[in-house]
């Protein structure tokens, strides 16, 4: 079984912070498309958004879609000229990082799969 990056799975306040850090991330995803400066034709980066958004609101494999998406953003900052998408990239590339560092939340598919465990030894 796959692990998260970040095992922690904070509840209340943090985790509802995590959850709309998760949704202003997928956010910039779909207002930036950082993908759009990728060598490939737009209906496939168009799914491949799409199934990062859904995955992002559900909170599923949360850390690794933040990175891929921050690296994508990065990708697409470098190229981009010095205008008002630079600067929502650059925004978006700095959520993404936090995303990925921060993991999911409590409130989110990644917690119920790899969430906490009860180990009870010896009995």
């Amino acid at each position: 079984m796959m692990q998260p990056l970040m095992p922690l799975f904070p509840r209340g306040l943090p985790g509802g912070g995590l959850m709309a850090l998760r949704l202003g991330v997928l956010a910039g995803m779909l207002v930036c498309n950082p993908l759009a400066d990728l060598p490939l034709p737009p209906p496939v980066t168009g799914f491949l958004t799409g199934i990062a958004a859904l995955a992002l609101v559900f909170g599923l494999f949360t850390s690794w879609i933040a990175w891929l998406g921050g690296a994508c953003a990065l990708v697409s900052l470098v190229q981009a000229t010095p205008d008002a998408r630079a600067l929502a990239l650059a925004a978006h590339l700095l959520s993404a990082v936090a995303l990925a560092l921060l993991g999911p939340g409590a409130y989110s598919m990644d917690a119920i799969l790899f969430g906490r465990r009860i180990v009870r030894i010896g009995e």
